[in-house]
């Protein structure tokens, strides 16, 4: 595997993971409940944000990344779509919130680089040119 691509796997990696933990932190109020973090939703509680974040953000993360080290038919297109929900995700939770934190920087800064670094191809897979 290249260089990149090991970069790659390293972003997608690190946001499923933290998406997951994440999202069990907010489900089970491990990180405490902020009021402010609801009010603009039509959320009651954290919970449900936290169902989304684990499975549809943190999931796609990782079966981009599951699809990436098989290097199955359409990893390219995982990564894609795992960084580019990881991308809304963090705009979305900006906008409800209203509120502002140095990690959605952090998250809309390697949504943003895995969908950059994902090649149109998987060039490691090519045959040497003559």
């Amino acid at each position: 595997m290249s260089r990149k691509l090991k970069l790659l796997l390293g972003l997608v990696l690190f946001n499923g993971v933290s998406a997951v933990i994440g999202g069990l932190a907010l489900m089970t109020e491990w990180i405490p409940q902020q009021a402010s973090w609801v009010r603009n939703t039509d959320f009651p509680s954290n919970y449900f944000p936290g169902v989304v974040l684990m499975a549809v953000v943190g999931g796609s993360s990782l079966v981009a990344a599951a699809a990436l080290l098989k290097r199955s038919d359409g990893w390219q297109l995982a990564c894609i779509v795992a960084g580019t929900v990881m991308v809304v995700w963090i705009v979305g939770e900006i906008a409800s919130i209203r509120a502002f934190h140095v990690l959605q920087v952090v998250y809309l800064v390697t949504g943003a680089l895995v969908v950059a670094w994902t090649p149109a191809r998987d060039l490691s897979s090519r045959a040497p040119s003559r």
